[in-house]
């Protein structure tokens, strides 16, 4: 008898491990889906993301997987990544082009930095040279950083509609904004057209000088910051998983915020990796240019459409969508 009471408690034990081990199944953690997504290759997104990369910042949602390629635009417009950075003229290129829809969920990269809005977007001639003003710019030969890119668009909408340069009135020469700028020193430019960290160089050297700030005229017209990037996200993989790609935008809202918390001791672990002088890139984003994240409406939704036809007056893209079919509405 007592063998078999003690056989019905065995039964019973077994019983309730199996219903504790059903029940954390239920219960417990689920598995999270992983998402690799491209972003930019530059400090600013380095710093915003350090926080995802190195395993600082989580969700509880959604593991984020970033890769980090210069050739972010082309990446997202072959529909290798489901989320990822395009700049500005890329995104409305990709709308007549890419066999898939792609939105914009943010602005990516702002042309403001965190305390101050010198700009990044910059038009540099020799120092002491003869040019007083855009004005002086027709019949010129003027460097810019890719002939399809956002900022020669815009360079040539407020060259027109500031000053009423055509674009047949000039002559654009495609090159990276390092060699651009060693063109102009040399006298092979008359002038160029400048982003990124290479133009906040250009900004504190002795042997340039700015002869427009494209970000600060742009911002007089349309009252905010040139949007230059975006975080932008495949419709047909938003259509299917809404609830995650909202988890990866408020996770690399959180890294941002995680990022710029430290940004003088990440700037320095930046430079241990990769080089350079980490005051210079503390004060480029803080003075120059910076991650916002920033949700596209409002201000913001007026300058990206009128960046739109910008590229549009060029011939780059024959026509303007509507703005729901552009942009995520959370």
């Amino acid at each position: 008898m007592k063998k078999i009471i003690n056989l019905k408690k065995s039964l019973l034990l077994a019983a309730v491990i199996v219903l504790c081990v059903a029940l954390a199944g239920c219960f417990g953690e689920h598995e999270k889906p992983a998402v690799k997504i491209v972003m930019a290759p530059y400090f600013g997104s380095w710093l915003c993301t350090y926080g995802i990369v190195s395993g600082e910042v989580v969700s509880e949602e959604v593991d984020v997987i970033i890769d980090q390629s210069l050739a972010f635009d082309d990446q997202m417009m072959a529909g290798n990544y489901p989320i990822g950075a395009m700049n500005t003229a890329a995104f409305a290129i990709s709308r007549e082009v890419a066999s898939f829809d792609i939105k914009a969920m943010a602005v990516y990269l702002a042309h403001s930095g965190v305390e101050t809005d010198n700009g990044v977007a910059l038009v540099y001639v020799k120092k002491n040279s003869a040019f007083s003003s855009p004005a002086d710019l027709a019949g010129k030969k003027i460097g810019v950083p890719g002939l399809n890119s956002g900022i020669a668009s815009t360079f040539i909408g407020l060259l027109k509609s500031e000053y009423g340069i055509n674009e047949s009135s000039v002559t654009l020469v495609d090159g990276g904004p390092p060699q651009l700028l060693e063109f102009v020193r040399k006298g092979d430019l008359d002038a160029a057209v400048v982003l990124g960290d290479p133009s906040v160089q250009a900004y504190y050297s002795e042997d340039l000088q700015v002869l427009w700030n494209l970000d600060n005229t742009f911002t007089g017209i349309y009252g905010t910051y040139n949007p230059a990037s975006f975080l932008t996200v495949r419709s047909d993989y938003l259509e299917e998983n809404p609830e995650v790609v909202e988890a990866v935008y408020e996770l690399l809202k959180e890294s941002r915020e995680y990022g710029e918390a430290r940004l003088e001791a990440l700037s320095r672990e930046y430079v241990n990796q990769f080089g350079g002088d980490a005051n210079f890139y503390q004060n480029a984003y803080l003075k120059h240019y910076s991650v916002t994240f920033d949700s596209i409406e409002g201000e913001l939704e007026q300058a990206v459409m009128a960046i739109f036809g910008f590229v549009e007056d060029r011939g780059i893209i024959s026509s303007i969508p509507q703005t729901e079919e552009l942009f995520v509405e959370w």
